[in-house]
């Protein structure tokens, strides 16, 4: 059987210093059959390289534009089957895509339209550590910039035209059953908070709060990411 095309849709805004880094995760992906969808409204369209010319669409919009809306434009020009939500800021591992392929395919026909993926752990990078020690989530989330569905559960219910929480709304909303993939190291996403997060806030106060509180992956950032990313984030 011949692998399904996933379209990788990454909306962005004024994130120049962060893309080179997302790209470099895209470029690294196992998956086979891959294509990435920028949609940006950034006041420079971002400079995509040569390399990944045929890999890569960008989709520049001539004013400001939501989150949602985004990736709405982004999934609605997309030419796969699966569709996977990448944040422009995060880390991904090159067997990220690989492993939510493998239980997509493990959905049923009949339940695609009423399914997606999710990571329920991940690691966090606070910006502000001078130190960069990568810290565990915990378990039960639903984490949003790891989402993963077929096509067909968006074109039966779209993101909502809002700048923040749009992932949560989709998934309320939708209707979807999430699967909740546990990555015991939970070295294979690893979201990086710093000054320009469009997300903040939990019912407990500030999230970054929340954050210096987990406990410390045992592995440092070095030995988790390649050095030119390692280069990259650790500057931010």
């Amino acid at each position: 059987m011949t692998a399904p095309l996933i379209s990788c849709v990454m909306p962005t805004w004024n994130r120049h210093r962060f893309l080179p880094t997302a790209l470099r995760c895209f470029a690294r992906q196992t998956w086979p059959r891959r294509e990435l969808i920028l949609v940006s409204d950034d006041d420079t369209p971002p400079p995509i390289p040569d390399g990944l010319s045929s890999a890569v669409r960008l989709i520049h919009l001539p004013r400001n534009t939501s989150t949602g809306a985004k990736l709405n434009i982004g999934i609605q020009a997309a030419r796969g089957s699966i569709i996977q939500k990448l944040d422009d800021d995060d880390w991904y591992a090159p067997t990220f895509l690989e492993t939510h392929a493998g239980h997509l395919l493990a959905i049923p026909a009949e339940a695609r339209d009423a399914t997606l993926i999710a990571r329920c752990c991940y690691l966090i990078l606070l910006a502000g550590d001078h130190d960069l020690t990568p810290r565990f989530s915990g378990h039960g989330w639903n984490t949003g910039s790891s989402l993963a569905f077929w096509k067909s559960l968006w074109m039966r219910h779209r993101f909502p035209d809002r700048h923040v929480g749009e992932d949560s709304a989709f998934i309320r909303d939708s209707g979807a059953r999430p699967i909740r993939v546990c990555d015991n190291k939970a070295a294979e996403h690893i979201v990086v908070r710093h000054h320009d997060n469009s997300w903040t806030r939990m019912t407990t106060g500030h999230a970054d709060d929340y954050y210096r509180a987990c406990p410390p992956h045992p592995q440092t950032l070095d030995e988790l990411i390649p050095p030119d990313d390692f280069s990259a984030i650790s500057s931010i």
